[in-house]
């Protein structure tokens, strides 16, 4: 007995389905494929050349590891002259500093002594220089007369004695008012130059007076000017010892800084070389990295039961026409017939009732 030929196209259908279904199938994932081949064609062009930089990379890595980092000397420090030179600077200021304090000190008292002038000046000056001249005139007063008072004694009193002898008037009133006479002019003559010696005494009382003031004030302003050079050297002096403690000091934290940044270079070394590597080396493929692959999608065995359902469907939709048979409204079985011949069958009309057909 053969196959009835609405089977036989349903078979055929499914197979027919299942063949395209499995070729389709294949050419999208030969598609599929060759996208992924031409995406990663630069970067499969370079992988020679990325596996003889790895290769470099990696012996350069090694090679860098057992050099370590720079041992040599890498702060020169300051010159010996400028090291010298900060110790000058420290020392002057030092020196500096001293003196300075020692012309504060000897101008210190500057403003009491101007109170002292002050009340220098306050006083009777023309009361003090009359009493100077008073006490130191009779001096002057003697010396100035000395040859007024020989001329007196030795010359013009003996001769009016001489005279008044010679006539016999030895003692008579005209002797007598003639010594008085010569006595009176001496006597004027002397009060005149007291009078003068007393105000020239006085005029130099005053002149002395007035030139020691103004030395004493003078003077005292120096002072006052010697402590203010003092002050001014107090700063000039500490800022001489700052600025060379600053160069030693600088120095000084210029070598700490440098053991420190070659502790912290041997210390990081092999992690940075080891950094460099997976930046340069391993992450610096330059662009030619894999990208824009997608999976294989396409399955050759889903493909052929996709293929043979969709083929069984369609034979089941259109084998009975196909063969000049009737397909029946609602369900329906086919019976075993001969091929040409529709078998008696049944059908649920979908009123609750079975119907032969």
């Amino acid at each position: 007995m053969g196959m009835d030929p609405v089977t036989a196209g349903m078979i055929g259908s499914t197979v027919i389905g299942g063949v395209m279904g499995n070729k389709a199938a294949k050419a999208d994932r030969r598609a599929q494929a060759d996208a992924n081949r031409m995406s990663a064609m630069p970067y499969m062009d370079a992988q020679p050349y990325l596996t003889d930089v790895y290769s470099q990379g990696q012996n350069a890595l090694n090679s860098a590891l057992d050099t370590g980092a720079y041992r040599g000397q890498t702060y020169a420090g300051i010159d010996p002259l400028q090291a010298q030179a900060a110790q000058q600077l420290g020392t002057g200021g030092q020196l500096g500093y001293t003196d300075a304090l020692n012309f504060m000190g000897a101008g210190r008292g500057f403003g009491q002594n101007y109170q002292d002038i002050y009340n220098i000046a306050s006083r009777d000056q023309l009361g003090a220089a009359t009493d100077y001249a008073r006490q130191n005139v009779e001096p002057m007063l003697a010396a100035a007369m000395r040859d007024p008072y020989r001329a007196l004694t030795e010359q013009t009193l003996p001769g009016i004695d001489r005279m008044a002898s010679g006539s016999g008037n030895m003692n008579s009133s005209r002797a007598g008012v003639a010594d008085a006479l010569a006595q009176r002019a001496y006597d004027d003559r002397s009060a005149d130059v007291s009078a003068s010696l007393l105000d020239q005494l006085t005029g130099r009382a005053l002149n002395a007076q007035t030139n020691q003031f103004n030395m004493m004030n003078s003077a005292n302003a120096n002072l006052g000017n010697l402590y203010n050079t003092g002050m001014g050297q107090v700063g000039t002096a500490s800022g001489f010892m700052n600025q060379g403690g600053g160069i030693l000091s600088t120095d000084a934290q210029n070598r700490l800084n440098d053991d420190k940044a070659r502790f912290e270079a041997q210390r990081d070394f092999e992690m940075q070389q080891l950094n460099a590597y997976n930046t340069g080396i391993l992450g610096g493929r330059g662009g030619n990295s894999l990208s824009g692959i997608n999976a294989v999608t396409a399955n050759p065995f889903a493909g052929t039961m996709g293929g043979a359902m969709m083929g069984a469907g369609f034979g089941k939709e259109y084998a009975p026409t196909m063969f000049g048979q009737q397909k029946p409204i609602g369900g329906y079985s086919y019976g075993a017939g001969n091929a040409g011949s529709f078998e008696q069958g049944t059908y649920n009309d979908g009123f609750g009732g079975n119907n032969l057909i």
